[in-house]
């Protein structure tokens, strides 16, 4: 959608202001500069910015804005563009049934300021940044009395990190309780085929490294590697002022579980004919019915790739819809979006100890000037909030979530291979069998079992005595709460299977159904 430049725009063109016919981005992408719609995928992010949704009157020339976003785009991320070009549309909408505009002067932007809310202050500063330059650059729209009124008055910040300081329910982190429900909620999910498997990787992902969507939206299959048994993810950098997210890495040590689901999802795009350097989320998997253009050329470093706002809304999308409830919101399903992620990963840092540089370092922080958020929670506060949600959340939470069985031969597969369950540590007796067969599980058999929805305790099995073990190595980690919980929920289920044997049993004697 090419554009000649309007009569009205000529005021602002002279031989040092000429828009090129292509234009580069500092990633290397090109633009065309003189079109009414900036249409460009740069890395993880879409860039779209439409000229004609706003009618600028002849003194404020279109091309003006126009030369001094070009500016911004060569030399900073488009996000940042994005952000500057917002904040002048948010600046015309706010002028509403007003005076026609003709310049852009200090009683304009005065004015505008004092229609902004306590929360929306921060605006003024973008808006700064973008008539500042515009000014600087000797184009046509803005005052000199403007730029030196901004200059002058004090530009409140973007209060950042309020939703983690107040723990909020819907932005915050995630509590105690509901992060694990919903790790369980997710693999329970992918388990039974309810979300596809790219949302469970990434939902793992996202709890293990805590890094924004972008990062995950830049992943390869080269990122991952496996190096003597153990799993090791580099975590493409952002916010690095680099040419694109690619250029550095953060590594992340994953779990043995988490690494292994990491790796049969690579190994189904190996077996689609992709290699290493493919995306580790594509697009046309996150996407249902697949991206409506293709904006990238097949040379592009992030061809295949989601862009951030298509993952993050994917994902929000199809994890909100089996998000478990959480009695902080009157048992409503969990709130689901990326950041509150992150900000649980770097609030469980804190809480386990981390330096405020250790957080900054795996958070991809360049400073410590935002980390201070996470230690700012009372954890007297957190501790009794914790404590009242464990009460609460319990009758709702049912940990158990398979069918108790007679014996093996009233089990899903009857002995076949791989479906028997032994505890050696306990006893030589089998306690249930798998519905699954025990195919392509790693997770630790039984402790893990308990809690599985392919779980088929037999009614006459050792339970108590898995009960008494995992028992015991609780009280030897008690000094360490957190340790001390990690079998917490197969305690619990444990118990709910002895007693529905319990109940069976009781049936048995009196006659009733089984």
């Amino acid at each position: 959608m090419n554009k000649s430049p309007k009569l009205d725009d000529k005021v602002a063109l002279n031989s040092e202001h000429r828009l090129p016919d292509l234009a580069f981005t500092l990633s290397g992408v090109g633009f065309r500069p003189n079109d009414d719609v900036w249409l460009w995928l740069d890395g993880p992010f879409k860039v779209k910015l439409d000229f004609c949704r706003f009618d600028l009157p002849t003194t404020i020339p279109v091309f003006s804005l126009k030369y001094t976003l070009y500016v911004f785009a060569k030399t900073n991320a488009p996000s940042y563009v994005c952000n500057l070009f917002a904040a002048f549309v948010h600046f015309l909408a706010q002028r509403g049934g007003t005076a026609a505009l003709t310049s852009i002067t200090a009683m304009e932007v005065s004015n505008y300021f004092a229609r902004l809310g306590e929360h929306e202050k921060w605006r003024i500063g973008t808006l700064n940044v973008l008539l500042q330059k515009w000014q600087a650059l000797g184009l046509v729209g803005v005052d000199s009395e403007c730029t030196q009124y901004l200059r002058e008055r004090r530009k409140p910040g973007n209060t950042k990190g309020a939703a983690v300081r107040q723990r909020d329910p819907f932005a915050g982190p995630f509590c105690e309780e509901e992060y694990t429900a919903l790790y369980k909620a997710v693999d329970t999910a992918y388990g039974t085929g309810d979300i596809p498997r790219w949302a469970a990787v990434l939902v793992r992902l996202l709890f293990a490294c805590g890094g924004r969507i972008s990062q995950y939206a830049s992943l390869k299959g080269s990122d991952f590697n496996v190096k003597e048994s153990t799993f090791v993810l580099n975590l493409p950098q952002a916010k690095t002022g680099s040419v694109h997210g690619r250029v550095s890495f953060i590594e992340f040590f994953l779990s043995p579980q988490t690494g292994r689901l990491v790796l049969e999802h690579i190994d189904s795009h190996r077996a689609q004919g992709l290699g290493d350097e493919a995306p580790l989320f594509l697009e046309s998997e996150v996407m249902a019915r697949g991206p409506r253009e293709q904006l990238r050329a097949k040379e592009d470093l992030f061809f295949g790739h989601c862009t951030q706002l298509v993952l993050s809304k994917a994902l929000t999308s199809v994890v909100s819809a089996i998000a478990p409830p959480t009695s902080r919101l009157d048992f409503a399903p969990i709130p689901v979006n990326a950041k509150r992620f992150r900000s649980t990963f770097g609030t469980r840092l804190a809480e386990e100890g981390a330096s405020r540089a250790q957080i900054a370092e795996r958070l991809g922080h360049a400073d410590l000037q935002n980390v201070d958020v996470y230690f700012e929670g009372s954890p007297t506060i957190i501790e009794n909030i914790d404590n009242a949600l464990s009460h609460q959340l319990a009758p709702l939470a049912r940990a158990f979530k398979g069918r108790v069985v007679e014996d093996e031969e009233h089990s899903t597969h009857k002995g076949a291979s791989g479906s028997r369950i032994i505890d050696f540590r306990i006893s030589a007796k089998p306690l249930a069998s798998c519905a699954g067969k025990g195919k392509e599980c790693f997770f630790d058999k039984p402790v893990a079992c308990y809690t599985c929805f392919r779980f088929e305790p037999w009614l006459d099995g050792p339970h108590e005595q898995v009960l008494e073990r995992l028992q015991k190595e609780r009280e030897k980690w008690i000094a360490d709460e957190r340790i001390a919980a990690i079998n917490d929920d197969a305690i619990v289920a444990i118990r709910e299977v002895m007693a529905e044997c319990d109940q069976i049993n009781a049936q048995q004697k009196t006659g009733g159904i089984a």
